[in-house]
């Protein structure tokens, strides 16, 4: 059963929240919002408020909420689908589902089909003929785990895959279709043998295709293989552990972009599980779609060759586009994550990720190897496309340094350009002289949700979140800080209906609706914001201290007690710096 996207907005659009809460619960007008028993709990004083201005409903007692469908779906205890036909009944919208039953996969039997292959490889890998692929994996430091998580295997000599998918399949046309074997041939010809196996997977999971690594010695055969295209194998709409790192991105707040499966499997080895490969160095439209739908900032850790930079200016370019927020790794070597975790561990993999630069620093850095300056006609073409990318990838705040830099490099002056501010509330501002005093903030929760109100209100408050918090404690503020940052990449502003429309999780949409039940402190958001970051600094130099009263007691050595005593002086200090800080 599929809704269209057209239909899902008219009835969004159509759909009057107090009109349709009012068919399950009575409700009554205070001011500009209407009040009524909550249905979520035990409630006998009108504890729900709904707001036909933003369209949403909040209880402040059970924190349920939510829009109009979210309510039916709660209520009736139904799929958000199957409210959102049941509302389009109830306005009588004209909704056209469609009902046919969905038809089996006819790829289906291709999919079995290499499962079975990739389980021979990794049964052949444990065997004595694959002794040296082993031995190889070992030197490389693949652990049993990554051999697991990834189902690596070894594909043995030609004559015994051979035998092996003859004995095992009878349909050569199957064979053929999985770009298992080569098409025409009067006997099997295997395309993998004498390789190690790593399986690559579509967005669902389906097993797809192979990209299949030579063990050393063998300098006259490529290196790696991948499948050729196939009815399954198609390189430009895959990108390489997509399926298993679309579930860490969110609660990792990012997805690390590589070129191939060997650099996602290096990050792996040194814990970062949220890493990706185009399988190749282009980065196309479908691929491009399918890292915008993880709505989470990129890492692009390609590597540092001029092929390398090159397709990372190239993604850089289409991702500007495509509003995806992303940043480049910078490195002094040309080590890709699989030779750095080899050569020095897992901490150093963790820090290249994380020395990373903006993409307007990356393009005057990489512009001026494509550039001759000293030509003027030159230089005037790499100041005016270093103009567009400063003014395009950069907040305000950020580009006075890059367009000094550029300055410097030929001699040009740009003006700063003022940039609309964005805003979530959808109705008048409250006159000053009404503005409610941010309430004292008491513990690190509240700080975090006063944090996602100012995000919500002016998006400059994300960018000094990223810098001065970055990850929020609680995982569902951590939540709706990543759906504000997508919304704010797909729009000027902030649509409070479409928000809650795009957010799957009940208690993501119950903390947005309690946020837009917040006073507005429009005039003192600065405050409010810097006295959050003092207490969320605050309470993690506390915990640091806690943690060192307890090594104390259980130290008996004199140095090493005078230095975890030195340590907490200076986290008091540190402390006490931030508490005295004014909040302006």
């Amino acid at each position: 059963m599929r809704i269209p996207d057209e239909d899902f907005k008219a009835i969004r659009e159509k759909a009057d929240i107090v009109e349709i809460i009012s068919r399950y619960v009575p409700l009554e007008k205070q001011g500009k919002e209407f009040a009524g028993v909550c249905p979520f709990h035990d409630d006998h004083d009108p504890s729900m408020r709904v707001s036909p201005d933003k369209q949403i409903f909040k209880c402040f007692v059970c924190g349920a909420g939510g829009d109009a469908i979210s309510f039916v779906s709660k209520f009736e205890k139904i799929s958000y689908i199957d409210a959102m036909i049941k509302v389009a009944d109830q306005i009588h919208y004209p909704l056209h589902i469609d009902t046919k039953p969905v038809q089996a996969d006819p790829r289906k039997p291709l999919f079995e089909t290499m499962d079975l292959f990739t389980a021979y490889c990794r049964y052949e890998l444990a065997s004595k003929d694959g002794k040296a692929a082993r031995d190889y994996l070992a030197s490389r430091k693949f652990s049993k785990e990554i051999l697991d998580v990834f189902a690596i295997g070894y594909a043995p000599s030609r004559k015994m895959v051979a035998e092996y998918l003859t004995a095992r399949f009878k349909d050569v046309t199957t064979l053929e279709k999985t770009g298992l074997i080569q098409i025409g041939r009067e006997q099997i010809e295997p395309c993998f043998f004498d390789r190690i196996m790593i399986p690559i997977h579509d967005p669902q999971g389906n097993p797809v295709g192979y990209t299949a690594r030579i063990l050393p010695g063998n300098p006259s055969m490529a290196k790696y293989v991948n499948t050729s295209s196939s009815v399954l194998y198609h390189k430009g709409s895959l990108i390489f552990n997509y399926h298993r790192a679309a579930k860490h991105a969110r609660k990792a707040g990012r997805i690390v972009l590589c070129e191939g499966a060997m650099d996602v499997i290096g990050l792996a080895k040194a814990g970062i599980v949220e890493g990706i490969a185009n399988l190749g160095t282009a980065c196309t439209d479908e691929q491009l779609q399918l890292i915008a739908r993880l709505n989470v900032p990129v890492v692009v850790f390609y590597d540092q060759d001029t092929a390398g930079q090159k397709a990372a200016y190239k993604f850089g370019v289409k991702a500007l586009e495509a509003g995806i927020r992303f940043s480049i790794v910078h490195q002094n070597d040309a080590k890709d994550p699989d030779d750095i975790f080899n050569l020095k561990g897992a901490k150093a993999v963790q820090d290249a990720v994380a020395n990373t630069i903006s993409f307007a620093q990356f393009c005057l850095d990489f512009l001026q190897t494509q550039y001759n300056l000293d030509n003027y006609e030159d230089k005037k073409t790499f100041a005016r496309e270093m103009e567009s990318i400063i003014r395009r990838s950069l907040e305000q705040f950020e580009q006075p340094v890059l367009f000094s830099k550029l300055q410097d490099l030929t001699g040009f002056r740009f003006e700063q350009a003022p940039l609309p501010k964005r805003s979530f509330k959808t109705q008048a501002k409250t006159p000053a002289a009404a503005v409610v005093t941010p309430p004292a903030i008491k513990g690190r929760l509240q700080a975090e949700k006063a944090i996602l109100w100012s995000m919500l209100n002016d998006e400059n408050y994300i960018h000094q979140y990223q810098h001065e918090v970055g990850v929020f404690a609680d995982d569902t503020c951590q939540k709706l800080a990543l759906y504000i940052q997508s919304a704010y990449r797909n729009d000027r502003e902030i649509d409070p209906v479409g928000l809650f429309s795009s957010i799957e999780e009940e208690d993501v949409r119950s903390l947005l609706a309690e946020l837009a039940e917040w006073p507005d402190y429009s005039e003192s958001t600065q405050g409010l914001y810097s006295e959050s970051v003092v207490k969320i600094k605050s309470e993690f130099i506390s915990r640091q201290i806690d943690e060192l009263n307890q090594k104390m007691k259980n130290t008996q050595n004199f140095s090493d007690l005078k230095a975890l005593m030195d340590k907490k002086r200076e986290l008091i200090a540190m402390r006490n710096s931030l508490k005295s800080r004014k909040v302006v």
